[in-house]
């Protein structure tokens, strides 16, 4: 099935294998590693237990700092965009007015148009009434 495939396929794989799955391979037999060699250090008795109880808190606590780190970018990212926000919402709002106030003439515009014919025939109904009307 190999020797079917296209050369850009076939170089798709290898970059597949160095570029992501080696890597990936690599990180999780030395997280492996670092775990097999914490286990094994905690046999021992005396100081090193504390120091390895510090380097595992590391590792522990690792993982939320960097969390926190990105909490913060997003966070900081966002003030900075609701500053620019609110530094350019004036000119925006008063644009946005001014589009309203087209719309507002435009529609009233056609709506007294609509209603036109109706309301002649309804005044001159309304001057017939009277004219026929007796006193």
């Amino acid at each position: 099935m190999e020797e079917f495939a296209s050369p850009s396929l076939q170089r798709h794989r290898r970059q597949r294998f160095w570029q992501v799955l080696l890597p990936i391979i690599l990180f999780l037999v030395g997280m492996l590693a670092l775990g097999v060699l914490v286990i094994f250090a905690t046999f021992e008795a005396g100081a090193l237990n504390r120091l390895w109880a510090d380097i595992s808190l590391i590792w522990l606590l690792f993982p939320m700092l960097v969390f926190a780190l990105l909490v913060l970018a997003v966070l900081a990212a966002l003030i900075y965009a609701i500053g620019r926000l609110t530094q350019a919402t004036p000119r925006l709002t008063s644009k946005v007015q001014a589009l309203g106030r087209q719309v507002e003439q435009g529609t009233r515009q056609v709506a007294d148009q609509a209603v036109q014919p109706v309301m002649r025939f309804k005044q001159i109904g309304a001057v017939l009434q009277s004219f026929f009307k007796r006193p």
